[in-house]
C-alpha cells in the first residue's frame, strides 16, 4: 500500500506539493500505527534530494514525539539505523532530535537508564558539523551523568560532568545549573569523597528552591559527614549541619547530634542509621569493616579521648568492640594523620590522649574554646539576620 503512494508522490513535480504529500502520508501512517510502512517510507524519503527529505524528516520527528511508546521506539531505531548509513552528515539535526526524544521516552519508562545514556551519547555534540548551543551541550551531558549515577556508574558519570564543568560559567539557566551541581555532588558521594560531598550537599541545600529538595540535600549531606574520616574537618562539617535550623527535622538527627557532641554511639543507633545508606556507602573496606563501621570506630575513639587521659588497648578494644591489635592500628593511623592528638606506649600497651609537650595542650584547648565561642556568636548573628533582616542591615 505505502509503496504505491510513495511512487505516486515521487512523480509530483512541484517541490512544495511533494513535501506536503510526504508529510500527510507520514501522519496518516502514524495514526494507523503502520510501523512497517513507516520504515519503508523512511528509506524512500532518505533517497530523495535533501531539499525534500529534510523538511519531511522534521515531520517524522514531530510525529514520533506523539506516537505510542512501542511504535516510537520501533520506528526511531529503524530511522537511526537508516540515517546513520552514509547520511549522518546530511541529517545530523534529525539524528540528534530522534536520539534525544528516544532517550527521553526511555527515561520516562524508568527501566533502562544505561540504554538512555548510550542513546544520548550518540548525539555528536563535539564531532558533528552543527554548532550546538552551550546550554544544549551542558544539558545533555548532565542528563547522561545523571543516568549513569542512577546505575551507580561513577566513573562514566564523572567523564560527562568534567565535559560540562568548563561551560557552566556561560550558563544563565538556574535550573540547569542546579542539575549540574546536583550531579557533581552525587558523583563526589559515589566516589566516596565524603568530606567534599558533605560540604557540597550543604551548599546545594542553601540554593535549591523547594523545601523537600533542601531536606533531601541535608539528609544526603549528613550521611556523607558521618561517613567522612574522623578528625577536625569532619567536626567542622558536623557543626555546620547541627547548627542548621532544619537539623532537628532530619531522620539522621540523633546520630548527627551524638557525633557533634562527641558522645559514643550505641549499636541500635548505628543499625538504624545504616538502613538509610545507599549501596555504595555500605562497601566493605580493606580491614573487613564497612565504611560506617570504620567511621563509628574512629568517632568513638575520638569521643573516648574527651573522657580519658589514657587507656589500655585492651580496654579501648572493649569500648570500640574490636580487637586490641585493630584498636592500636586505628589509633596509630589517626595520630599519624593528625586526626587524633595522642601518643602510644607499645611496651605498656597504652594510648595517651592530648600528650603535647609543655603547655601546648592547654594552649590548644584554649584555642578550641575561643573557636567554639566565635562559632556560637556567628550562629546567633545568622539567626538574628534571618529573623530581623532590617535590624541586621
Amino acid at each position: 500500500m505505502a509503496a504505491g503512494q510513495l511512487q505516486k508522490i515521487a512523480n509530483i513535480n512541484d517541490k512544495d506539493e511533494k513535501i506536503e504529500s510526504y508529510k500527510k502520508l507520514l501522519t496518516s501512517l502514524f495514526e494507523q500505527g503502520e510501523g512497517n510502512s513507516l520504515k519503508e517510507a523512511i528509506k524512500h524519503i532518505v533517497g530523495a534530494s535533501t531539499i525534500i527529505s529534510r523538511p519531511v524528516l522534521k515531520e517524522l520527528v514531530d510525529n514520533l514525539k506523539k506516537a505510542p511508546a512501542a511504535l516510537h521506539k520501533d520506528v526511531a531505531n529503524t530511522a537511526l539505523e537508516i540515517l546513520s548509513q552514509g547520511h549522518a552528515v546530511q541529517f545530523e539535526e534529525q539524528i540528534s532530535d530522534i536520539n534525544y526524544n528516544l532517550a527521553k521516552l526511555i527515561i520516562s519508562e524508568g527501566s533502562d537508564f544505561l540504554t538512555a545514556a548510550k542513546v544520548l551519547q550518540a548525539i555528536p555534540l563535539e564531532t558533528g558539523q552543527r554548532n550546538y548551543p552551550v546550554e544544549k551541550k551542558v544539558k545533555i551531558w548532565v542528563m547522561i551523568a545523571q543516568l549513569y549515577l542512577e546505575e551507580e556508574k561513577a566513573l562514566e558519570a564523572e567523564r560527562f560532568i568534567n565535559k560540562a564543568a568548563p561551560l557552566t560559567g556561560q550558563i544563565k539557566n538556574e535550573k540547569l545549573l542546579l542539575k549540574y551541581k546536583s550531579a557533581f555532588v552525587r558523583n563526589q558521594d559515589f566516589n566516596r569523597k565524603f568530606s567534599e560531598a558533605a560540604l557540597s550537599y550543604y551548599r546545594l541545600s542553601q540554593t535549591v528552591p523547594r523545601e523537600d529538595e533542601r531536606m533531601q540535600a541535608l539528609e544526603a549531606g549528613v550521611r556523607c559527614a558521618v561517613l567522612a574520616p574522623a578528625g577536625p574537618q569532619r567536626s567542622r562539617l558536623l557543626a555546620m549541619y547541627y547548627k542548621d535550623d532544619k537539623a532537628p527535622q532530619l531522620e539522621s538527627y540523633t546520630v548527627l547530634e551524638k557525633m557533634f557532641l562527641e558522645r559514643i554511639l550505641k549499636k541500635e543507633e548505628i543499625t538504624a542509621f545504616s538502613s538509610t545508606l545507599l549501596d555504595h556507602q555500605k562497601a566493605i573496606m580493606g580491614g573487613g569493616k564497612t565504611i560506617l563501621e570504620q567511621a563509628v570506630i574512629e568517632h568513638n575513639l575520638l569521643a573516648a579521648s574527651k573522657v580519658y587521659n589514657n587507656i589500655t588497648f585492651h580496654e579501648l578494644a572493649t569500648l570500640l568492640d574490636v580487637t586490641s591489635d585493630l584498636a592500636e592500628k586505628i589509633a596509630s593511623k589517626m595520630i599519624s594523620e593528625e586526626r587524633l592528638v595522642g601518643s602510644i606506649n607499645q611496651t605498656g600497651k597504652l594510648l595517651y590522649f592530648k600528650s603535647l609537650a609543655g603547655g601546648s595542650s592547654e594552649l590548644a584547648l584554649w584555642d578550641q574554646h575561643i573557636e567554639y565561642a566565635c562559632s556560637s556568636v556567628n550562629g546567633i548573628l545568622d539567626k538574628i539576620t534571618k529573623k530581623y533582616p532590617n535590624f541586621a542591615s
